[in-house]
């Protein structure tokens, strides 16, 4: 029987799920716990009270909460130094980086400073967790993350969205955004970093997805009729894509949830009708503040599911496939992992 782990590395939370086929899903291992970016946030607050300067070694990893916490600590007048990789969780250029007040080292480079691990993925700690209840961590590995892409020189907000565009164009379907090790974009430096990061633990079958594709894949099987709109309202973006039965993409856009929380229910609603009218254009997004939208085809959508942490903001029905929301994302792995492979996976 087939074994995946999944996590879904979010900016509040990472959710764990090790699915397991054949087993009622209600009743495989799973866990909620605080994100990355929020445990390095912490460790670096630590060592601010204590008035020690830190060195950040490891993996590019998602900023937000650990990004404060290292401005922080160099505002209160104390040291950060940082390998390079690790000092890219900053700022895509290290040139602003370095602004910052971070100091560039080499890789192993002794500094006498609070050594704090950079990375989205902390393998080692799952498999001890893992082996405290006899199971261990399979060969296929899914994780999920937000990967605004490598770019130095361009809007990040831009890039982003127009990458999700050319992929569209490519493919179109869900699962086209699940990425195998060997597959992953170069320009995708966070998925490449969590790749690495696992593959140095001796994990080869590997794969990558954002967190958003993750989070509207899982609303899948509780869709009542295509086409449909599937939302989330995650704690940094909303995304929201229509699609048919077989995950076909029609139209997609994407958002700040704080910018979407600024409408008001009735604001967001209007959003989206005139989204799902197709008088919602790219520029329309990015220039509110947003990453864009792609509208290939409008459609008579059918049915809405909405997921994510703010998904109080709108008035649609939320997804709940298996009696438990915190782990839409890591069955939309699933999901999408299963069409990949062409296999039937339930869920």
């Amino acid at each position: 029987m087939r074994s995946i782990f999944t996590l879904d590395v979010g900016t509040g939370t990472q959710d764990f799920l090790l699915y397991k086929e054949g087993e009622n899903i209600r009743n495989c291992p799973k866990m909620i716990l605080p994100s990355p970016t929020q445990l390095v946030a912490r460790k670096v607050r630590d060592a601010t009270s204590k008035k020690r300067d830190i060195v950040l070694r490891g993996y590019t990893m998602g900023g937000g909460p650990c990004t404060k916490a290292i401005k922080d600590h160099i505002r209160a007048g104390l040291k950060v130094y940082a390998e390079e990789k690790a000092a890219l969780t900053v700022s895509d250029n290290i040139e602003e980086v370095k602004k910052v007040g971070i100091e560039i080292i080499n890789e192993n480079e002794e500094v006498d400073a609070v050594e704090i691990k950079m990375g989205d993925v902390d393998l080692p700690f799952f498999n001890q967790i893992l082996e405290k209840i006899e199971e261990s961590i399979p060969e296929t590995i899914i994780i999920a993350v937000q990967d605004h892409g490598f770019s130095p020189h361009e809007s990040n907000r831009r890039f982003r969205f127009r990458m999700f565009e050319e992929m569209m164009k490519k493919d179109g379907y869900i699962h086209s955004f699940l990425f195998h090790s060997s597959e992953v974009p170069r320009y995708f430096n966070r998925m490449t970093s969590v790749v690495e990061s696992i593959e140095a633990f001796g994990k080869k079958d590997v794969y990558v997805m954002d967190t958003v594709f993750a989070a509207i894949a899982g609303c899948m099987p509780d869709v009542r009729e295509f086409p449909a709109l599937l939302l989330n309202f995650g704690n940094s973006h909303t995304i929201g894509a229509v699609v048919d039965r077989d995950g076909y993409i029609f139209s997609l856009f994407e958002h700040h949830t704080r910018m979407m929380r600024e409408k008001g229910t009735e604001g967001i609603e209007e959003f989206i009708k005139k989204f799902l009218s197709g008088e919602i254009s790219n520029e329309d997004v990015f220039n509110d503040g947003g990453h864009g939208a792609f509208v290939r085809e409008v459609v008579d959508v059918k049915d809405v599911v909405a997921t994510g942490p703010n998904m109080h903001l709108c008035r649609y029905r939320i997804a709940n496939p298996v009696g438990d929301v915190m782990i839409v994302g890591n069955l939309g792995m699933i999901y999408a992992f299963s069409k990949k492979k062409g296999i039937t996976l339930d869920i």
